[in-house]
């Protein structure tokens, strides 16, 4: 019997964090292995870069280099006030009349008459990105590990032993920071024997490392205070030096951002457990790391438009590595492709994947045309291997689709575990000290509460500041009002009524002008001022379940324990009295208060971090995966696991993580290319572990107990530059 033939040795559906790390890493694997294996990425989204010259790239050349390869690409909104506002919601926001936008808006729930927006909401809505590089396009460029106790809840046993994870977060600390091949290359084993069949070239980094970006400007001395993080012992954890208590606080504090300082100050005062510079995904130039003979590359410039695309090119989207290994850079007189094995194919979502009976798969999937956006073919790749790393949402309804169809017979836990780990979003003003929002990265630094805790329950909560980018800053001052519009889906009526009250007040402006300057003409960076901006992020009982959609449903639901919402976890509680303390604290008032208007008007948690549904576990009775990504199956008399069949993304985390989650993802999805490659894990030298009490028993659910069932619908109603950085 001959052996079976694929178009593809592995098909990677989704470009995010989960399906960049394995396809860099098997690309790189396979070739050091001398196989000629092809590997295809399938994203539903598009290429995105900057409209504006870069320091690397001033004239502009990649998106050319992208448009003569008949790459679909589009630019970042560029706009930096309200014209922005229209050019994102009219061209970058997903929905499908237009299937290239970048910001798929997600709301669940029971559609309103004729499917006009939502009759009942779910309680939640999730932001999430489409295109080349998934969510690293719209992240807030944070790596951040979350602490030990995250680790210590029973649904982690058994998935990752400390010395496991130490491993890979550093690992993925350069796979984000340098990139994926880089990291890789820097810390090979020892050459296998025979040696491989081709000459290896040493990696290039794509990207000049991690950053801690705190000051007004590139090279200026943050005099911060540093001490040793056992989570991250090359790095440690760097800080706003606030002075003696009641004493003024050093002059080269003046250096800072504006909000960088006067959030981490406050860290200090109310007595965060942790606190300090977060550990940025972005080029930076620091004071004692400056190469004037160096080819330069693009530096952040502290435009805070980190999430509606960074115009220097200065953010390691994930896109940059994949342009570089599957097309060449741009900027090479002839672009080289890295690999000639491994391939994207965008516009394309996955609707189905069927086992083959010879093995491997089927990929069921349509694909859109860049010039006619209505038209679209459907078709199918044989793979032997496929990992879905389509992100969490769209990874539980494929899974869940498939459940259905019953060509995957999954773990009666598919959709079970979701988690909005925590999100909130809080905006306090007036301020007054001037905290110019629209200042720096989006995000500069970060405050750990309740570290100490212990048990499953323990209720570990981030806070961090949040920028504003001058283009939804022009709308601040009528914004909050509208946001119920856009919570229940109309974006278009979200865009109307700001275009009216905007109008409204230019003409209203253009009158009193004259008299006193009105706050029309204040500048965007004006409007922020004097408003703080968080976001928090919390553990939530990760309890919760995603569910197919019936007639007059939305696609996904997501259940809610009954008449219990999202808003009302105890974790929420436990946010919002720090973030009293810290309102007392930045306003010296005892009644100021941070307002959250998803939470406090609507009643809505509006997340961009979802976890879980697929979640990690020992045995097919208590999760979907096992710790290597490999999907169990669920049929008596069968295998274990459906061989050749991985997930890897956000949707395997099986409880909340209280931070920031790319750098987890990361760091699961390279463990998991490893158990697919056979590879060893990377030797690094062991980090000091800080031990933990052992967890004692909570309440919080098993992920096997099933939620009631949803309602039906109703009938009507550390920088270096190098310079192989590549451009955007």
């Amino acid at each position: 019997m001959s052996a079976q033939r694929f178009d593809h040795e592995v098909v990677i559906i989704g470009s995010g964090f989960g399906g960049t790390m394995t396809a860099l890493s098997l690309a790189d694997a396979f070739q050091k292995q001398g196989r000629n294996k092809s590997i295809m990425i399938l994203e539903r989204g598009t290429w995105w870069t900057t409209p504006v010259g870069t320091v690397k790239d001033p004239e502009v050349k990649t998106y050319r280099f992208l448009k003569d390869r008949g790459e679909p690409v589009q630019f970042w909104p560029s706009v930096e006030h309200f014209k922005g506002i229209v050019d994102i919601f009219l061209r970058c926001v997903r929905k499908k009349t237009n299937p290239r936008g970048l910001y798929d808006m997600t709301t669940f729930g029971v559609k309103g008459l004729f499917g006009l927006g939502l009759a009942k909401n779910d309680g939640v809505s999730i932001l999430h990105a489409s295109g080349v590089g998934g969510g690293s396009l719209v992240y807030s460029n944070i790596t951040i590990r979350p602490p030990e106790l995250i680790f210590q809840h029973p649904r982690w046993n058994g998935l990752w032993t400390p010395g496991d994870r130490d491993r890979y977060y550093d690992l993925a600390r350069d796979a984000i920071g340098y990139g994926v091949l880089f990291a890789r290359g820097s810390r090979q084993a020892p050459p296998p024997v025979p040696p491989p069949a081709k000459p290896v070239t040493p990696p290039a980094k794509v990207n000049t490392g991690l950053s801690n970006i705190s000051t007004r400007s590139a090279r200026l001395d943050p005099h911060w205070k540093t001490k040793a993080d056992p989570g991250n012992p090359r790095r440690g954890l760097k800080s706003i030096d606030p002075g003696p208590p009641g004493g003024n606080p050093p002059p080269t504090n003046a250096l800072w951002i504006d909000r960088a300082r006067v959030f981490q100050t406050a860290m200090a005062e109310i007595q965060a457990d942790e606190y300090g510079t977060v550990d940025s995904a972005i080029n930076d130039v620091a004071p004692e790391n400056w190469e004037p003979l160096g080819s330069p590359s693009n530096y952040c410039e502290r435009q805070g438009r980190c999430n509606v695309g960074c115009l220097p090119g200065a953010r390691h989207t994930l896109n940059k590595q994949l342009m570089t290994a599957i097309l060449g850079n741009p900027l090479d007189p002839k672009p080289t492709p890295l690999f000639t094995d491994l391939h994207l194919q965008p516009l394309t979502e996955v609707e189905l994947i069927e086992p083959r009976s010879g093995g491997g798969y089927d990929v069921h999937y349509v694909q859109r045309s860049d010039k006619f956006l209505s038209s679209a073919k459907r078709g199918v790749y044989t793979a032997k291997t496929v990992i879905v790393s389509a992100g969490c949402v769209n990874t539980n309804m494929l899974l869940l689709r498939c459940q259905k169809k019953k060509t995957l017979q999954l773990s009666d836990t598919v959709g079970l575990g979701f988690s909005t780990n925590g999100d909130y979003l809080a905006f306090l003003e007036p301020t007054p000290m001037t905290v110019s929002l629209t200042r720096g990265p989006v995000t500069t630094s970060f405050g750990h509460f309740n570290v100490a805790a212990s048990g499953a329950n323990a209720k570990f909560h981030t806070i961090e500041d949040q920028g504003i980018p001058r283009a939804l800053a022009s709308v601040v001052g009528v914004g909050v009002p509208l946001l119920k519009s856009f919570t229940k889906g109309s974006r278009f009526l979200f865009l109307f009524k700001a275009a009216i009250l905007w109008a409204l007040k230019t003409i209203r402006s253009i009158f009193r002008n004259r008299d006193q300057r009105a706050e029309f003409f204040q500048s965007e960076d004006e409007l922020c001022a004097k408003m703080m901006c968080v976001v928090a992020m919390g553990r939530d009982g990760a309890d919760r379940r995603f569910e197919l959609g019936g007639f007059g449903q939305t696609d996904l639901r997501v259940s809610r324990n009954g008449k219990r919402g999202f808003y009302r976890d105890p974790i929420y509680d436990e946010m919002n009295q720090t973030l009293a303390r810290l309102a007392r604290n930045l306003t010296g008032k005892p009644g100021s208060r941070f307002e959250s208007p998803f939470l406090d008007q609507f009643k809505t948690i509006a997340l961009t971090h979802p976890l879980g549904g697929c979640c990690m576990a020992t045995t097919v009775a208590d999760g979907v995966v096992d710790n290597c990504g490999r999907v169990f199956r669920n049929e008596p008399g069968a295998p274990t696991f459906y061989e050749g069949l991985y997930v890897a993304d956000a949707s395997i985390i099986p409880t909340a993580l209280g931070v920031n989650p790319s750098l987890t993802i990361s760091a699961l999805a390279l463990r998991i290319a490893d158990c697919i490659t056979g590879t060893p894990p990377p030797p690094l030298p062991p980090a000091p572990v800080v031990p933990k009490p052992m967890p004692s028993p909570g309440s919080t659910p098993p992920l096997g107990t099933p939620p009631p069932p949803l309602p039906s619908a109703p009938v009507a109603p550390e920088p270096t530059p190098d310079p192989a950085a590549t451009p955007p």
